[in-house]
């Protein structure tokens, strides 16, 4: 067990913050949704419907349960239920296929799953009760909601499919009018009060290898939460005021970054939340608007469409309290327009970069909003979080150099579900006693305790004795106009490797002479780069494939 001291009241479960939120907020908005407003207590009846519903079906504490669905109030509402009554919420991307579906029910050995209208057909054939969610269902039944329905309709036309064969089927509502009557005859059932038990199970993205399962208590979920409460109240000394703040959950709560630092910060602190089930830079745009949100986080690709949209030009942003990114490399030309932005319509604050791994629920490190971050600094450790860099492979600590960066603090994972090898390789116990998270990225800490991240240990690659940083390289292009992005790997074989830079083109130099422009990438390379680090080969490609949380998908340019 992690040994810790804290100012915020962490020791609870989920629900149980959830639910002091409810006694507080009570008729007070906690959704907005597609025009539509979910106050605190409307979503405590979800909550507790949904809970009743699962004990009717027999889900039992300790139990995994799938959720499958967008960030929608069906999803947030079974998250906070399967806590309730102390089983597992085990998250999957929406549109997994059938096949990933089935690993990840077959990985945690599910009977009960949470789906929305396009993953149903993934379940099909499985033994497990499924619980069907559609999108429009908490769409306002307004003008705008019927067109807004009628709109969703016509997208998920084609792309879904009954799931016929799985043991049990339920439509939400009707699986909602059996939680009443379940309360109705049992009472509303007390909840579970474990915050060290297993919450939630989380798929790691899977770049390098098969997903494996991350294991995240209650109270290691809602430390990373107050992390965030601790830089807006302890770093930049502003209070968190719900009755005024509001937060953008626009990144998926599949993912760790959504679940914890979006979805779960405002169910601690009773603030409300703009949910929105897919991206759209305009919507988002307009939602920042109209619901004054001065909480903003999202991945780098998310950022890059609103700020080439221009939606967010001319917003006041003199009450943004925190705008990010984290979930993948943010390039430092990023950061420069974000903050451009934000000082031109009235912010004080810098935009922030954050780093992570789901192994340690995600963030756990900040720059400062205060100030300027440096090119390539991903911050400093966030609050009651420790960090060192060791020589890879090792337990130990290198200082004044690169090194493999480990992670210790209340946010660390269990282990991977029912895979002790892996959790051996990555939680390790050092000189100090400490069970430390080896994270497999490269990164230096300088002396006044910033956080340089330089590479993947996995994409790190030695040519001719010399080590070099793809990061660093694509970091060094993306200062060409001509490059909007670029990702480079190694090709060839151990020994022999040679780079090769897939390049994405800005509009405005799309139709330019190929040859020309290659001529024109190699000469910058000469004069920016050692001569390990130009790129042999350049392949101009019209994105970059990115994997269902974002992140470049290596894998698929190799």
């Amino acid at each position: 067990m992690i040994e810790y001291t804290t100012k915020y009241d962490v020791r609870k479960t989920m629900y149980q913050k959830f639910a002091e939120s409810v006694a507080k907020r009570g008729d007070k908005p906690c959704f907005y949704y597609y025009n539509n407003t979910l106050t605190w207590n409307q979503v405590a009846d979800l909550v507790d419907a949904c809970a009743a519903g699962m004990l009717a079906n027999g889900v039992r504490k300790g139990d995994r349960v799938i959720i499958c669905a967008p960030n929608m109030p069906q999803c947030i509402a079974a998250i906070y239920a399967v806590n309730k009554i102390g089983a597992v919420a085990s998250m999957l991307h929406p549109l997994s296929v059938a096949s990933e579906a089935k690993y990840a029910v077959d990985l945690v050995d599910a009977k009960f799953a949470f789906c929305f209208d396009v993953s149903e057909k993934a379940f099909a054939g499985m033994n497990l009760t499924l619980v069907k969610c559609k999108t429009a269902s908490y769409f306002p039944k307004t003008p705008y909601g019927w067109i807004a329905n009628a709109m969703y309709k016509k997208k998920i036309k084609g792309k879904t499919a009954p799931a016929v064969g799985v043991t049990r089927f339920y439509e939400w509502s009707d699986f909602l009018k059996q939680g009443r009557a379940y309360i109705a005859k049992n009472g509303n059932p007390e909840p579970a009060t474990d915050p060290q038990a297993t919450a939630a199970i989380m798929m790691t993205g899977g770049t390098t290898g098969n997903p494996k399962g991350v294991m995240l208590s209650s109270e290691a979920i809602n430390n990373l939460s107050y992390e965030l409460v601790d830089v807006v109240e302890d770093t930049i000394k502003i209070d968190l005021d719900p009755d005024h703040d509001a937060m953008l959950t626009a990144l998926p709560v599949f993912h760790g970054f959504g679940f914890a630092l979006c979805m779960h910060v405002s169910m601690c602190v009773g603030m409300p939340q703009s949910l929105w089930p897919q991206f759209d830079a305009k919507m988002c745009s307009d939602a920042i608007r109209k619901y004054h949100i001065n909480y903003v986080f999202g991945v780098p690709d998310f950022f890059e469409k609103v700020y080439k949209a221009g939606y967010l030009k001319g917003v006041d942003m003199s009450t943004m309290k925190l705008i990010g990114s984290g979930g993948d490399v943010v390039p430092y030309s990023l950061t420069e327009k974000m903050d451009r932005l934000l000082h031109e319509n009235g912010s004080k604050f810098h935009f922030v970069s954050g780093y992570g791994l789901t192994e340690c629920v995600t963030v756990c490190s900040f720059t400062d909003p205060r100030r300027e971050a440096p090119q390539g600094c991903i911050g400093v450790p966030t609050y009651n979080i420790e960090v060192m860099t060791v020589k890879p492979g090792t337990t130990e600590e290198v200082k004044g150099e690169d090194g493999e960066l480990c992670v210790y603090g209340p946010t660390l994972m269990q282990g991977y579900y029912h895979d002790p090898e892996e959790t051996a390789k990555v939680l390790v116990e050092h000189p100090d006693g400490k069970v430390w998270l080896h994270t497999g990225d490269m990164c230096f800490i300088d002396e006044k305790g910033d956080i340089y991240y330089r590479q993947r240990l996995k994409r790190v690659y030695k040519i001719s004795g010399y080590l070099v940083y793809p990061s660093f390289i694509e970091e060094s292009y993306r200062a060409m106009a001509e490059i909007y992005d670029c990702c480079v790997i190694g090709t060839g074989e151990e020994g022999k490797t040679q780079l090769k830079m897939f390049v994405v083109r800005n509009k405005n130099y799309a139709h330019d002479d190929e040859a020309a422009l290659t001529e024109k990438i190699h000469e910058f390379g000469v004069q920016n780069l050692s001569k390990w680090s130009v790129p042999r080969e350049i392949e101009y490609i019209d994105a970059l494939p990115r994997t269902k949380i974002g992140k470049v998908d290596f894998k698929v340019l190799k």
